[in-house]
């Protein structure tokens, strides 16, 4: 029996299949974003300038004792005063109106959702600009002749040394033992006692607050301590998705969460430490109330909008404009609310 003829194009009959598009976005990852909730909220009113300042009465000195029929002199009433200026921010995409008609998915829709993340993730990373790390903490300062030491910068609030429970409020030479490497339950508890030691007010269910990143973390959670605090105070909390309370601090974590890296080339000729190949400092920031504000203009916040229509640099209406913009400034307040709990992790 003769062969039967090959069909032609059998050898692409693949390409004939066809596929098969969901008409659903995959889920984008977002961070858990603290600052701004925790912050002190005051809107700076629209049409006074672009300068926000707070005022604070200084608590008196303890009285004396009274003369009987002497009039004691008066002293001034003390004050302070702390001013930060509001800058604006925003972003802008645009989407062809060939891709809106062609895509399977919702392309203006998700675009929306996604750049009010994206102002989130901003206005978060302008207020942890303002009150965490000064600079940047791979910076090189010559700590002896021919040796640099990277050191670690503060906006304000106090660096707490957790294994011997020191408090920096200046630029510090990271030395090899100078800063944690593990932090512990231990540690939270000196920043907690150096809180109530200046009078720092909780919030107002009686907790301070803690933001920390994740490699922070899971260090105090490896606390053999930290069953103990899980069976008798964390069970609802972290229900909630929280790490729960630790020496009345409730924690929270957040992947923008005060991080530096310290890049290899600040360790060069360094006597005290080594690093092989890179290295980060990680912040938990733990503070009371009022020890930050936030100012928003008009207490307006991020808002997305969506522009459409034909215009001039448009006249066939062939882009959609999706923006956002804000007005903000963030300042610390009281430096004695708060604590950075400063974790090196040498990777």
């Amino acid at each position: 029996m003769a062969d039967v003829p090959a069909v032609s194009g059998d050898a692409t009959i693949a390409t004939m299949i066809g596929n098969y598009y969901f008409r659903t976005w995959i889920e984008r990852f977002e961070a858990n974003l603290c600052y701004d909730k925790y912050g002190k909220q005051a809107p700076l009113p629209a049409k006074n300038g672009n300068i926000a300042v707070w005022h604070q009465l200084l608590n008196p000195a303890k009285g004396y004792s009274l003369t009987d029929g002497t009039t004691n002199s008066a002293s001034a009433v003390s004050t302070r005063k702390v001013s930060a200026t509001v800058a604006q921010y925003g972003d802008v995409k645009a989407i062809s109106d060939l891709a809106e008609d062609l895509a399977v998915c919702p392309i203006v829709e998700e675009t929306v959702a996604a750049l009010g993340y994206a102002a989130a993730l901003t206005k978060d990373a302008i207020i942890g600009d303002a009150i965490g790390f000064g600079q940047a903490a791979s910076t090189g300062v010559a700590d002896a002749a021919s040796t640099k030491v990277p050191s670690v910068f503060t906006q304000g609030f106090p660096l707490l040394e957790g294994n011997t429970g020191s408090l920096y409020w200046a630029a510090t030479g990271l030395l090899n033992g100078l800063f944690s490497t593990l932090p512990t339950i231990a540690h939270v508890r000196k920043a907690v006692t150096a809180l109530k030691n200046v009078n720092a007010m909780p919030f107002e269910d009686g907790n301070f607050r803690g933001v920390i990143s994740p490699a922070v973390s899971d260090a105090i959670r490896s606390d053999t301590n930290f069953a103990t605090w899980m069976a008798y105070t964390n069970r609802g909390a972290m229900e909630k998705g929280r790490i729960g309370v630790i020496e009345k601090v409730m924690f929270e974590e957040s992947t923008n969460a005060f991080m530096s890296p310290v890049v290899a080339s600040a360790w060069s000729n360094s006597a005290y430490v080594s690093v092989a190949g890179s290295a980060s400092l990680h912040g938990a920031l733990i503070f009371g109330k009022g020890a930050y504000g936030v100012t928003k203009l008009a207490g307006a916040d991020a808002k997305v909008n969506v522009l459409q229509g034909a215009e001039k640099s448009d006249p066939n209406n062939q882009r959609t404009y999706i923006s956002y913009k804000f007005t903000m400034a963030a300042k610390i307040l009281n430096p004695s609310a708060g604590v950075i709990l400063t974790y090196f992790k040498n990777v």
